[in-house]
């Protein structure tokens, strides 16, 4: 008995070294919100996948500039910009004559690299200008 007693306290003992049985929050990656997502967006150059060297946004006040480069140099912003705001948990993006769409954003790469997520489907993708997003590929 007491053997069997001395293997249930090393059984014990060896599963509580080996697993974490707190609640560590520090582990958890919370979801960011939608105005956190938007001061993020807010904050940089943002270049279009598959165009990085030639088309380029930024976000600020509420507008969204375009910039159209050549080899990744890029000048002023194209002239019209197309306002966004926040509803809820989405961002919209009014491209101008009744045309408003609605995306959810998903943030990946260390927020790096931005999803547009309109109607269930990655509509958009953004890539921090002067980051490491390649490296998320």
């Amino acid at each position: 008995m007491k053997k069997i007693i001395i293997n249930t306290l090393a059984c014990l003992i060896l599963i509580g070294v080996f697993s974490n049985c707190t609640n560590n929050n520090e582990d958890l990656q919370l979801e960011l919100t939608m105005q956190e997502k938007v001061a993020i967006l807010e904050t940089g150059e943002w270049l279009l996948k598959d165009f990085e060297e030639t088309i380029m946004h930024t976000f600020k006040d509420g507008e969204e500039f375009t910039y159209y480069g050549d080899k990744g140099e890029f000048k002023a912003a194209i002239p019209g910009t197309k306002d966004y705001w926040i509803e809820d948990d989405k961002l919209f993006i009014d491209f101008n004559f009744g045309n408003v769409f609605s995306y959810h954003i998903k943030m990946s790469c260390n927020n790096n690299i931005i999803e547009l997520i309109k109607d269930g489907e990655v509509n958009k993708t953004l890539l921090k200008r002067s980051s490491n997003y390649k490296e998320c590929f």
